[in-house]
């Protein structure tokens, strides 16, 4: 099917007439942010059983037409691992779409590919390959090419397609409730783009290394660099890279003259910027160490450890019975911290359940309250 370029407010009026009484679209996006800190919009494709379109919002003013299509509740929309298509749209409409059905998410109940890519899905479930040539190219370009416009419509026919075959898979294995759930875990919401500032250290590469005082001066300046990316619309890396910012905390400047000597390579940062930065290191310095991040983690004991091992094989029996991914079931992670939260608990103690997911709903039932009379009865 050609996909029909979308380029003035008269086609994009056309285009919502004919989805008037839909109830269900394929939607995905193109966008850029190699430079930037804000992902930069670039196209928008629909797809129905008969429609195939790819919106163009640098052509015209698209946002009124597209909030009154993406944030209606009465319409699903059908994407796949939706997450960077949300940030995209949460940034160009003011709010995430409404009314998600994620084919990964989906996909992830039915077999033990736990986040598998658009291209081998639809190649797994439809026989269809891809053309992938356009991966890389630089969707803000102008024109658009004929091959660009098809590569993108293909994105959301084949889309539309897989949701009928992902949902019939789900209905004859009942784990329709499982797939309502998880969407309301995993799907994205305006508040997750929201950057919490308050453990910026852990994304800096290289920074775990580091003493706690040393941690404090990272952590100052990493909230700097994100005010400043996003004001300047930046990426981090052009602000200040992390191997600097690493560097300024385990050899801190004396001056402003060290500190640019040491931020020359940083070519987006003018006078005032390094004058805030000398300040923030200052003042990060003068922290007392009840202020400094804590970069202690729990590490198991070998009681724990042994436990950990058998309930590892408990979830292996699990998801291979289900012929799911392991990590869909529960991660290493939050099953080290339901061992460490169970040991702080009394044995006869009623205490709550923790915050994890394998605490709650369908993971509770299938596998939650045996992993926790396990580790109880290892008491």
């Amino acid at each position: 099917m050609t996909p029909e370029l979308i380029e003035s407010s008269e086609q994009m009026d056309t285009l919502l007439q004919q989805l008037k009484h839909e109830k269900l679209i394929a939607v995905d996006t193109e966008f850029f942010r190699e430079t930037t800190y804000y992902p930069k919009l670039a196209l928008v494709q629909i797809a129905t059983d008969s429609i195939v379109a790819c919106i163009d919002p640098l052509a015209f003013d698209a946002k009124p037409a597209l909030c009154d299509l993406l944030l209606d509740t009465e319409i699903t929309k059908i994407f796949h691992s939706c997450s960077q298509d949300m940030e995209v749209l949460f940034y160009y409409l003011g709010q995430t779409p409404a009314s998600i059905y994620d084919t990964q998410i989906a996909n992830a109940l039915l077999s033990d590919h736990h986040q598998i890519g658009y291209a081998a899905l639809v190649e797994n479930e439809l026989g269809v390959q891809l053309d992938k040539s356009q991966t890389r190219t630089n969707w803000l370009q102008r024109p658009l090419t004929a091959k660009q416009v098809q590569y993108a419509g293909d994105d959301v026919l084949y889309l539309y397609q897989l949701y009928f075959e992902l949902n019939e898979k789900l209905q004859q294995l009942g784990r329709i409730a499982w797939f309502e759930e998880d969407s309301l875990l995993f799907n994205c919401s305006d508040n997750d783009f929201q950057v919490a500032t308050d453990k910026l250290w852990k994304r800096v590469k290289g920074a775990a290394r580091l003493n706690q005082q040393k941690l404090a001066i990272v952590q100052a300046v990493a909230v700097w660099r994100e005010q400043l990316a996003q004001q300047k619309d930046k990426t981090r890396r052009r602000i200040l890279g992390d191997d600097i910012i690493v560097n300024l905390a385990f050899n801190p400047p004396k001056d402003l003259s060290e500190l640019k000597m040491l931020t020359k390579s940083s070519h987006n940062l003018n006078a005032g910027d390094n004058q805030q930065l000398f300040t923030v290191i200052e003042s990060a310095l003068q922290l007392s160490a009840d202020e400094w991040p804590d970069n202690r983690f729990s590490v198991l004991d070998d009681h724990q450890k042994t436990l950990l091992k058998t309930l590892q094989q408990m979830i292996l029996k699990k998801v291979e019975a289900l012929d799911i991914a392991g990590a869909v079931l529960c991660s290493r992670k939050d099953l080290e911290k339901l061992i460490v939260y169970c040991d702080r608990q009394d044995k006869d103690e009623d205490a709550m359940l923790p915050p994890l997911n394998i605490c709650r709903g369908w993971r509770y039932e299938c596998i939650g309250k045996q992993l926790i009379a396990a580790i109880e009865s290892q008491k």
